[in-house]
């Protein structure tokens, strides 16, 4: 038994670290009258700007399926089965399992992100960056602030990782004293 416990905590160690973390890019409100530069750069730049939009959508997609599988595996083949070998065990697990369940209930808010960004990028891809502007440009504004979200997400997903990480090596250093075995 408690080699089963040792091979599913040392699992989640070894899966926790795998994650990749995008990085939040950030940008600044800004005025899109007229003559704003802004303006002028969508109009000159239209047809790099729809190619550019279309390819991020295409990459996030993959992105959000990779990292969308990795973060349900984590949930349910690990955290999960550990949590559940624990309290067979009949060793406290309480910690984990409140981390566990701020895990889930994340994971489920990116999913949610995860659509109204997808939403929000189609609604920009299909709008002209010629015809209307500053319609355009609120579709742009949209979808950043959805991405942005979906940052934080993924950010406190990989928080509570770390948390429940060091929470394992807690209850890995109570058990036999934190020998293998």
């Amino acid at each position: 038994m408690m080699r089963k416990t040792t091979f599913y905590l040392a699992s989640f160690l070894v899966a926790s670290s795998l994650l990749i973390t995008p990085q939040t890019v950030l940008a600044e409100s800004v005025d899109v009258s007229i003559d704003s530069e802004i303006t002028k750069a969508l109009r000159q730049n239209c047809s790099s700007v729809r190619v550019a939009v279309k390819n991020i959508h295409t990459n996030d997609a993959l992105t959000r399926v990779n990292v969308g599988q990795r973060y349900n595996s984590i949930s349910t083949k690990l955290m999960a089965r550990l949590n559940g070998r624990l309290a067979i065990n009949k060793l406290d697990s309480s910690k984990l399992v409140n981390i566990t369940n701020n895990f889930e209930s994340a994971r489920l808010k990116f999913n949610s992100n995860y659509n109204d960004y997808d939403t929000a990028m189609t609604e920009l891809q299909r709008a002209s960056c010629l015809d209307n502007i500053a319609d355009y440009y609120q579709k742009l504004i949209a979808a950043r602030d959805a991405r942005n979200r979906l940052s934080e997400d993924i950010k406190t997903m990989n928080d509570l990782l770390i948390r429940y990480r060091e929470e394992v090596q807690a209850v890995k250093g109570s058990i036999s004293g934190g020998q293998n075995g």
